[in-house]
């Protein structure tokens, strides 16, 4: 283990009180020079837990505890892959700091509503394409499977959308409208896309 690493290991030893706890999570890494492999593997896997990017080698997230475990798997793919990461708790950011953290993970997945969205209107524009019940039935399952789709890349910005992002309920909306395509084939495909919807 790493000295900085071990250090912040043992504070985590020590008692703490609620207003002590963690409020985010910074993975700091760097890794050799050469294949760029594990550099997009790591890019994409931070990408999918919704961090923010603070420099190319640190990203934040806030502190729970499946995401402190998800990130020091991903130190651990870099020190496999020959390079260095720390996972470091911080209990909490300047007002600034953190208002700039916020905005930077609410606009990215605003970005990803913004996408669904867009994709869902293209599937409605598409309506005279998609068959009824009566059409044959790989077109069906290729309607249902668009539809599914949909509603899988939703949930998983949903789960990585940390700070309510703008953009959401329209995105679900607009997939929804899409339900009306519905081929009864999978059962999958929810009757609603977010069923968290206020």
């Amino acid at each position: 283990m790493a000295p900085v690493a071990a250090a912040v290991a043992d504070c985590s030893m020590l008692p703490m009180t609620s207003r002590d706890r963690p409020r985010w999570l910074v993975l700091t890494w760097r890794l050799p020079s050469g294949s760029s492999t594990p550099r997009v593997h790591l890019w994409r896997s931070l990408r999918r837990l919704g961090a923010a990017v603070l420099t190319p080698g640190a990203a934040i997230l806030p502190f729970l505890d499946d995401i402190e475990e998800q990130m020091d798997w991903l130190a651990h793919e870099v020190e496999r892959n020959g390079g260095d990461a720390w996972v470091l708790p911080v209990l909490e950011l300047s007002e600034r700091e953190e208002k700039k953290v916020r905005e930077q993970m609410q606009a990215d997945r605003q970005a990803e509503y913004e996408e669904l969205r867009l994709d869902a209107r293209d599937f409605l524009q598409r309506a005279p394409e998609h068959p009824d019940e009566n059409g044959d039935f790989a077109s069906r399952l290729r309607t249902e499977k668009e539809l599914l789709a949909l509603q899988r890349r939703f949930r998983k910005v949903r789960a990585r959308d940390h700070f309510d992002a703008p953009g959401r309920r329209e995105a679900a909306q607009t997939i929804d409208r899409c339900l009306a395509f519905r081929q009864g084939i999978s059962t999958k495909l929810g009757l609603v896309t977010d069923d968290r919807m206020d």
